[in-house]
């Protein structure tokens, strides 16, 4: 269920972890992947700290360039439009290109340290073998690449969507740096009254970038903490639902199923722990038969035709599906809602609130948070 054929760069990225993981080896894990203990909490602090800190100096030296040409150019061509434009041209275009390519270099080396220092050996013991769709996974998060909208899946993220709301919230992305630091140069003209102080306008852009580029690397990081987590966290969550559980009958195996579909087509991406997600609960559940499965107005309506077992385990697994992703958005909360209110019990969030800030914080959550749902 996976792309025939990753993006250039997701398999640049590929190519970059093989290259690194065959010199620098993964720390041994003493208990679950997805669980950190305090040793292992203190080396991802490092590793982020770290990779924060060289991102923002990135973005301020870049920045930095960018208005030292900027301020020079005023005072030197200040009636030659040509040579000012030439000059900021030349500097911006060698300053981005070399910000741009330190940021994702460092970018790809953090997440890979990060899965390293967690215990996390992408390409299995002496190499032979390899988790393809986690490697895809970080590679993608570490060059903030897209995920992948796959149709074998059987599940659309974008069954709800509206396209106009994806193409604005890609727009804002894009458009972040920029609108920040016009918005913070308009501030400044308006309090600096002084003409001394206006001339140093264009280095407002220093710390604007450094501030982008050290909360960009925290994101990155914070999803690739999350992805590599993921596998490990899915495997036993599941395994306790169904532990739990007599045999299913065939609606109580669908309904498991379309629990996963809704939270993507409620999130409109297809996250990749959310695809691992689907493919564990249908390998436990077995058979559903080829059902419409990410139809959220089906998977609310069947709910409450489930006896109280199998409604259980179906809002077990969509509480867990509206975690993996490390958030718990709005519209998740609203198919929660609906989904409690479907069976006849109160709204409530803390079950699933608890269960959320375990896993991202890698705490051991199978059997308290999962098991009081």
């Amino acid at each position: 269920m996976s792309e025939a054929k990753p993006p250039l760069m997701a398999r640049v990225g590929r190519r970059y972890f093989e290259s690194r993981s065959s010199k620098v080896k993964a720390l041994a894990a003493v208990d679950a992947l997805h669980v950190l203990n305090p040793q292992e909490r203190a080396a991802l602090r490092r590793v982020e700290v770290g990779a924060i800190t060289r991102a923002a100096l990135a973005g301020a030296a870049s920045g930095g360039a960018c208005a030292l040409a900027e301020f020079i150019g005023e005072r030197e061509w200040p009636d030659d439009p040509v040579s000012f434009w030439t000059l900021m041209a030349v500097v911006t275009i060698a300053a981005s290109v070399a910000e741009i390519a330190y940021i994702y270099w460092e970018t790809l080396r953090s997440v890979h340290e990060l899965a390293r220092v967690a215990g996390l050996e992408l390409f299995g013991k002496d190499r032979k073998e390899s988790d393809e769709a986690l490697i895809d996974a970080l590679a993608r998060a570490a060059l903030e690449l897209p995920n992948p909208v796959d149709v074998r899946a059987g599940v659309n993220p974008h069954r709800e969507a509206n396209k106009w709301r994806l193409l604005l919230i890609s727009l804002a992305y894009k458009a972040k740096v920029g609108v920040t630091n016009f918005v913070v140069k308009l501030l400044v003209r308006r309090i600096a009254s002084r003409v001394a102080l206006r001339g140093f306008l264009p280095f407002v852009a220093v710390p604007v970038t450094a501030m982008w580029n050290g909360i960009v690397m925290w994101l990155v990081l914070r999803e690739a903490r999350i992805r590599a987590m993921g596998p490990s966290a899915i495997e036993e969550l599941v395994k306790v639902i169904f532990a739990d559980a007599p045999a299913l009958s065939a609606e109580g195996k669908l309904s498991a199923v379309r629990a996963v579909a809704s939270a993507i087509v409620r999130t409109q991406d297809l996250h990749p722990n959310l695809l691992r997600l689907l493919t564990t609960v249908a390998r436990y559940a077995g058979d559903t038969g080829k059902n419409e499965l990410d139809d959220v107005g089906l998977f609310l309506e069947h709910l409450e035709k489930l006896d109280e077992t199998e409604r259980k385990v179906s809002l077990q697994v969509l509480a867990v599906a509206c975690v993996v992703d490390g958030r718990l958005s709005p519209r998740e909360k609203k198919l929660w809602s609906d989904a409690l209110v479907a069976v006849g019990r109160p709204t409530e969030f803390k079950t699933v609130e608890r269960l959320l800030a375990g896993f991202v914080r890698g705490d051991e959550i199978a059997d308290g948070a999962l098991r009081a749902i």
